[in-house]
């Protein structure tokens, strides 16, 4: 007796099933597919402020540590809205995965209103609140330009977001790769142009000709995403159209994505202070935990890809009502990660002090070598750790689980690695690699913290499109006793 595929023949199954990719879901190769533009889209960002760095250090040191301090602080404020804004996302997948192809727009429109209600956050900072931040530091005149820029730019990041998470949820990912690579184009002309100027053309403005060249790269972006999603075919089958602000449908995303948020800001000030702490423990510490966490940051694009990617296939699988596939997306994420980790052992496990000569510093002594081999390998196990916690964040985040995201962690960096770190390193004048020997631990347990917050399968009784459907029933059925006026109480013979 001839068998037939289900799935394919059957276009009752077929049309309920809105896979991705032409891959297998929840396969290596789909994960793979979804999360590579990301990855790329992520790394574009991150080579936008590697690129700055490079031409301040060649413009002046006091240019580029300024950056680097105040950089730092405003990437945490930039990102934490970030985090919120690409929170539609998330809405996207879920609706994509059960087929309500017309409240696709909706989540993202109302994450493009937050994002331009953000000016009233980032402009207040820029013009008020940069002076007091940065007022009586070392370099404060350069620090102070640099953060108000940026800060006045961020809304522009926080509609790239939210524009992205559009395409990222229905997979259609490739876009973003072509986007990345032309704003990295733009951004490294518009560094040599405005940092060094033109003579006679463009006016010399160092530092600030750095922080518009990111910002008008971040600000191209968002445009074009902008228009692409604007288009008649969007408009049409995808709600692109549905511009108007929708109360109950900016709560539900707030409520996902404000806890990510804080998070995600709370940790990346927090290894602000990590980097605050080793300036003041000396040359030695600081300079090879800034080695260590140049590669830390720049290598975060696979682990920040990957969450995304891996949020983007979850959320359809689990608005399309498949959680027996999770897993399976679990296993295809972990085996990445360790593909990843073998590849870049090269770097840090094998041959971590020529990595080290080659870019960074010539000459070594011996005791300053000891030291950053020990380091970079346990910057290696940080990044192997790092890399399965924000796996499973994506897929935690998928769920709308992003209120365990921020009760587990938004202390967690301060309590469980800052404050060791202050304690036993800081107060006992400790070596630098008992600095990074504790990231490690920490970043293990907080691997296992989702972990066990995975296999609980407490992320499973949380149903976005089921809490908005029952809240929307709930209002029609409200709306409909209202009209019917006293007499609405009938019995079932009437």
């Amino acid at each position: 007796m001839m068998r037939f595929d289900i799935v394919k023949f059957n276009p009752i199954v077929k049309f309920m099933h809105n896979p991705l990719t032409k891959h297998p879901e929840g396969s290596i190769r789909e994960l793979w597919k979804i999360s590579l533009p990301l990855m790329i889209s992520s790394l574009a960002s991150l080579f936008m402020i590697f690129t700055d760095r490079i031409f301040l250090a060649h413009y002046s040191i006091e240019a580029l540590n300024a950056s680097v301090t105040s950089g730092t602080f405003a990437w945490a404020l930039m990102a934490g809205v970030g985090m919120i804004t690409c929170m539609s996302e998330v809405f996207v997948a879920q609706y994509n995965g059960a087929r309500h192809f017309k409240r696709l727009g909706v989540p993202v429109w109302q994450m493009v209103w937050f994002a331009l209600f953000s000016v009233l956050f980032f402009f207040p900072l820029a013009i008020w609140g940069a002076p007091l931040i940065f007022g009586a530091d070392r370099y404060a005149d350069l620090e102070i330009s640099y953060f108000r820029l940026l800060m006045l730019f961020s809304p522009a990041y926080a509609l790239l977001m939210a524009f992205s998470g559009f395409f990222i949820g229905r997979g259609q990912t490739k876009v973003l790769i072509w986007l990345a690579i032309l704003a990295n184009l733009i951004n490294i002309i518009l560094d040599w142009i405005l940092i060094f100027g033109i003579p006679g053309v463009v006016p010399e403005m160092g530092i600030k000709g750095a922080a518009i060249a990111t910002c008008f790269g971040y600000l191209f972006e968002s445009a074009v995403l902008g228009y692409l999603f604007l288009k008649k075919e969007n408009r049409e089958q995808f709600g692109a159209s549905a511009w108007r602000f929708n109360r109950k449908e900016m709560k539900k995303c707030l409520r996902v994505g404000f806890p990510q948020g804080i998070f995600y800001a709370l940790e990346v000030f927090g290894w602000a202070v990590f980097y605050w702490m080793m300036t003041d423990l000396g040359e030695k510490h600081i300079t090879i935990s800034s080695i260590c966490q140049s590669f830390t940051i720049l290598l975060s694009f696979f682990a920040d890809g990957l969450s995304r990617g891996s949020s983007a296939v979850a959320g359809n699988l689990i608005g399309s009502k498949r959680y027996d596939l999770i897993p399976k997306v679990l296993k295809s994420g972990f085996i990445l990660v360790t593909l990843f980790s073998v590849a870049i052992s090269v770097i840090f496990v094998f041959d971590p002090i020529d990595t080290v000569r080659v870019l960074f510093i010539h000459e070594l002594d011996p005791a300053f070598q000891s030291s950053a081999r020990i380091c970079m390998v346990l910057a290696f196990a940080y990044i192997f750790f790092e890399g399965l916690r924000w796996l499973f964040s994506g897929l935690l985040i998928a769920a709308g689980d992003t209120l365990f995201l921020l009760l587990a962690g938004a202390l967690s960096v301060w309590v469980f690695l800052l404050a060791p770190i202050y304690w036993i390193v800081v107060k006992q004048n400790m070596a630098v690699e008992y600095a990074w020997g504790l990231t490690v631990i920490y970043a293990a347990t907080f691997f296992a913290v989702y972990w066990l917050r995975f296999k609980s399968g407490s992320w499973q009784k949380i149903d976005l499109i089921a809490q908005e459907e029952e809240r929307s029933k709930e209002g029609k059925l409200i709306e409909a006793d209202h009209s019917k006026g006293p007499d609405v109480l009938e019995s079932p013979q009437e």
